[in-house]
């Protein structure tokens, strides 16, 4: 097997929408710190046979076939300004879901990553799921990566750190070893994160609130202990973190980011070794303001082995990408 096809292999999702440069700029800093390679992909809808006569059929086919050489022409230009190093692959595949036909393409081309941006109409500096999101967080074969709205606007130079959304309770075996592993791949940090999220006041007495706060004041002596259990498990140094709040987006808020990445599970149903997003990483996902990786139910470190850079590898300097 050659240099080249022992690579990592990343796909990045491409729209012609502006929000697409949002992807773009995450997977070529994934890309360029793990010595991945990008796969510039690109799901179109699939021509109809039969919807109309044959010349109108034909004009549809050389039309889509037209848009999708454009779309990813464009990208890789850009691709080529930022990073010219990195070495880029297309995938295209006709199918009515794009969300479906990335998840195909990830399979055909044995990825490790899917990387999207935001939906329409997200707000800045949060990831939005669409319909796209959606079909990959519940079939994709692989982590998923989103792109919050804007990130390409003011992207890091690379992912710092890594912290892993963690709950011991409901965290599914093996997530935090591969998120730990990731982060070592990128030579990042690791932080873990618990939330604690203050009880719902139903009552206003004195003796509902002494109740409510030593439910609170529980809760926080967990999350202490497991977050110090859970550091004894992984191999490199790790910061362990609570964050507090009345809802997963208040504690998200009082979160410090700086360049992060931030992983959290899957839920604990759903097809095996497909994610499936519970409602605790549902709500992480849509409240988050930094970049998102979703790991699937079953995931395993070894998703990252066979591919692993040069213990010299460092990325050139990344020329910044251009204002839209």
């Amino acid at each position: 097997m050659s240099g080249d096809d022992a690579r990592m292999r990343i796909v990045v999702g491409c729209q012609p929408e502006p929000r697409a440069r949002d992807a773009l700029v995450l997977g070529m800093l994934l890309a360029r710190q793990l010595g991945a390679k990008v796969v510039l992909a690109h799901v179109r809808p699939p021509a109809s046979p039969g919807a109309g006569v044959g010349a109108v059929d034909a004009e549809w086919r050389a039309f889509l076939r037209e848009e999708t050489d454009r779309l990813l022409d464009d990208a890789q230009a850009r691709l080529r300004d930022w990073a010219p190093e990195l070495p880029v692959e297309r995938a295209i595949e006709d199918n009515r879901g794009s969300g479906r036909g990335l998840a195909r393409i990830a399979e055909r081309h044995r990825a490790v990553l899917v990387v999207i941006g935001p939906a329409p109409g997200g707000r800045t500096a949060r990831v939005a799921v669409g319909s796209t999101a959606d079909q990959l967080l519940h079939g994709s074969p692989v982590p998923v990566v989103l792109a919050p709205r804007g990130f390409a606007d003011h992207p890091p130079p690379g992912i710092a750190r890594c912290t892993i959304a963690y709950q011991r309770e409901t965290h599914p075996s093996g997530v935090l070893t591969c998120g730990v592993e990731f982060a070592r791949r990128l030579r990042a940090d690791v932080r873990l994160l618990t939330l604690v999220l203050r009880p719902v006041r139903l009552y206003s007495g004195r003796q509902h609130q002494a109740a409510e706060q030593q439910v609170l004041r529980a809760a926080r002596e967990q999350a202490r202990q497991d977050l110090a259990a859970a550091m004894t498990e992984i191999p490199v140094p790790a910061d362990g973190e609570t964050a507090e709040g009345a809802d997963v987006r208040t504690a998200l808020d009082a979160v410090t980011w700086a360049d992060d990445l931030l992983i959290c599970a899957s839920g604990t149903v759903g097809p095996v070794k497909r994610v499936f997003v519970g409602d605790a990483s549902h709500k992480i996902v849509r409240n988050a303001r930094t970049p998102v990786m979703v790991l699937p139910r079953g995931v395993r470190a070894d998703l990252w082995d066979g591919s692993r850079p040069d213990a010299g590898h460092t990325p050139p300097p990344l020329r910044p990408p251009a204002p839209p």
